[in-house]
């Protein structure tokens, strides 16, 4: 009798740590699917593999951009109080020769939005996990924000409340993204961003 309550109680454990596992892997998960890396401190390039992002953001690969919606808006990323780049290239697969509904041509900040359907709503954590970089009120890729100064996000100069990756992405926006922003050197967040005729 004890050496079975012996081996119910050793199951019980190995049950309790496997939901423990599932329950911590699904708190470290982007909104899309797979865990979303830290890549340590800025500066952050494009992903070397496109399609794992793309697939977390839950958006498809094509071959040419979406030509039913087609906007841009502008994003500055500001790390303990310094510019941190939007590179070029972010959702743009050059091996396959394929493009996301969201990506980078250069590195002025400008992110493309590009789709095949007018039903489309696409969010700034969508575009974080299309770059493979972490987006949270806590966790900026891997600079961890502090809970009296957590990611902050404005929207036009304005603050927005709620989590950072909710913010829905609109034509000619300018979106900041701030961790730690007094930490250094002072950047200031931009209220408006020029962008060029045909964009």
């Amino acid at each position: 009798m004890t050496g079975y309550l012996g081996r119910a109680g050793f199951g019980v454990r190995v049950a309790f740590c496997a939901v423990a596992t599932v329950l911590l892997v699904l708190a470290f998960r982007g909104p899309g699917g797979p865990v979303m890396q830290a890549r340590g401190a800025p500066p952050w390039p494009a992903p070397a593999s496109v399609p794992v992002g793309v697939r977390a953001a839950g958006l498809p690969l094509s071959v040419s951009p979406g030509a039913v919606v087609r906007f841009a808006v502008h994003l500055d990323v500001i790390v303990d109080g310094r510019p941190v780049t939007v590179p070029p290239g972010i959702g743009v697969d050059r091996r396959d020769r394929q493009v996301a509904a969201l990506y980078t041509s250069d590195s002025s900040g400008i992110i493309h939005v590009d789709s095949g359907s007018d039903q489309s709503v696409f969010t700034l954590g969508q575009f974080f996990d299309v770059w493979q970089v972490a987006l949270g009120p806590r966790r900026l890729g891997g600079v961890q924000a502090t809970r009296h100064d957590p990611v902050t996000v404005y929207l036009n100069g304005s603050r927005v409340t709620g989590p950072p990756g909710s913010v829905m992405l609109t034509p000619h926006q300018e979106i900041a993204v701030t961790c730690r922003p007094g930490s250094g050197l002072r950047t200031a967040v931009p209220a408006g961003y020029a962008f060029p005729p045909g964009v």
